[in-house]
């Protein structure tokens, strides 16, 4: 079990001048047994909440993730609890201050060239933490119209001697409505460009007519989009790259783009 010498190398290893204080009352020798126990414990948890809130890059690296690696071996819930970490900014802090890397594309202005690609903040929950890691811009999704749980579990399988996850999710989201309002209330977070990533539902009798909506819902907080037929998790969603049907979903979205951003031009 760790004592105070222990508490005072961590203290000296995340450099915090508060410590000292914060932990006095837990290792101060209030008695044996119990009390001491429930010193020591209350120590280590105050000491550990607040290197997990402060972001400390270290932490997380040398410690934080190979216990919740260990602790947690699905890869699923290992991404969803990742994810509720972003949602309520838990994650390092670093933001590029390089006045190379800014660049300009379409009209949007990028800190770094560095983005996070739809599939990791799948409902939008995770935006805070995103741009707090120093992402310059992030997207979301994939989203279909309706709700739908994705494909049976287990679907995340980790690789770990190539530090590598496969996922089979199949579009698991919580609908165009919900995903919405989570990107609308994280308004004030957002420090860059963000998309929307629009797929279609399993079910969806209309394909083509699922990203036409996606269009219409997102448009009051999307940045970009991206029309996902690529995605190998879906069953004959790849059937949308060949020719004809591509062109007939390049044909449909084209409309509502040209309403919605008119100083965007499509090229055959």
């Amino acid at each position: 079990m760790w004592g105070t010498r222990n508490f005072r190398q961590l203290h000296n290893y995340v450099n915090c001048p508060r410590l000292p204080t914060l932990l006095a009352g837990a290792m101060r020798p209030w008695g044996k047994g119990k009390s001491l126990a429930i010193a020591v414990t209350g120590g280590h948890t105050l000491l550990f909440g607040y290197l997990t809130a402060s972001g400390d890059e270290r932490f997380y690296r040398d410690f934080l993730m190979p216990v919740a690696r260990y602790a947690i071996p699905d890869g699923e819930s290992a991404h969803n609890l990742s994810v509720k970490a972003c949602q309520f900014k838990m994650v390092p802090s670093w933001q590029s201050q390089s006045e190379r890397l800014k660049t300009e594309v379409l009209g949007m202005k990028f800190k770094t060239p560095l983005g996070l690609a739809a599939g990791f903040d799948k409902n939008g929950e995770a935006i805070a933490g995103v741009y707090k890691m120093g992402f310059s811009f992030a997207e979301v999704g994939s989203v279909t119209p309706l709700p739908q749980a994705g494909n049976a579990k287990p679907r995340v399988f980790r690789l770990e001697e190539d530090r590598a996850i496969i996922n089979r999710y199949g579009f698991n989201n919580h609908g165009h409505k919900i995903v919405f309002r989570n990107i609308k209330n994280a308004f004030f977070f957002r420090l860059g460009p963000l998309g929307v990533n629009l797929g279609a539902n399993k079910t969806s009798p209309n394909v083509i007519d699922d990203y036409v909506q996606g269009l219409v819902a997102f448009q009051e907080v999307a940045d970009f989009y991206v029309i996902n037929v690529s995605s190998p998790n879906t069953a004959g969603l790849r059937s949308m790259q060949q020719n004809d049907k591509l062109r007939a979903l390049l044909t449909a979205v084209r409309s509502p783009c040209s309403r919605l951003c008119p100083d965007v031009y499509f090229e055959s």
